[in-house]
């Protein structure tokens, strides 16, 4: 009779988990997309493309003016760090090089990030959610102008959005629900030293 009840509980358990876990991913996925959607949004403001100036009397064809052009990108990333919960957001030029930016960005992509951004040369984020000792999520988009890939906007969002989402998610007096990336490395979890120390699944 123990053995059976216990078989019981264990079979409503699973047939309870199945569905949470489903509805929780899709909650995951949703806020990821939100965030997405606002890095499409601030790269394709129309202030990020380059201003031309012509000449007085229109004879010289049109030259770039780099001051006005910084100067619509930095209102726009300023913008978007005012809004938005960024601990920094920066442009890179097509090297992964640091241009322009609010907050603390590094001088340089991290390779395996930059390299899957060129790759893909569409919206990316970064497996890994640590980010200069802190936990974030980092998200980059190239900046295009004429089909060609310009710039990269590169945003580290904090963390609370997933933290909310995985420490929403109540599993009766002991259990819990937490993200791993795809070598099993914890990258959320509602005890965030786990994910600061790259736990593992094992």
């Amino acid at each position: 009779m123990a053995v059976s009840l216990q078989s019981l509980a264990n079979n409503i358990l699973l047939d309870s988990l199945q569905p949470m876990a489903r509805q929780s991913a899709k909650t995951v996925e949703a806020n990821i997309h939100m965030l997405a959607d606002r890095m499409m949004t601030i790269a394709g403001d129309s202030r990020m493309t380059t201003v031309s100036t012509v000449s007085p009397d229109g004879t010289e064809p049109p030259l770039p003016n780099a001051a006005a052009t910084a100067e619509n990108r930095r209102a726009v990333l300023e913008e978007a760090a005012e809004i938005y919960e960024l601990y920094s957001i920066a442009l890179y030029s097509p090297d992964g090089q640091l241009t322009q930016g609010v907050g603390d960005a590094p001088d340089r992509l991290n390779n395996n990030f930059f390299a899957l951004l060129k790759e893909t040369d569409n919206l990316t984020t970064d497996s890994s959610t640590i980010y200069q000792g802190r936990l974030g999520i980092t998200m980059g988009m190239p900046v295009k102008e004429d089909g060609e890939t310009v710039l990269y906007v590169v945003g580290i969002y904090k963390y609370d959005t997933l933290n909310d989402v995985i420490s929403s998610i109540n599993l009766g007096r002991s259990g819990m629900a937490y993200m791993v990336n795809q070598e099993g490395v914890v990258t959320a979890h509602p005890d965030q030293s786990l994910a600061m120390g790259r736990s593992s699944l094992a």
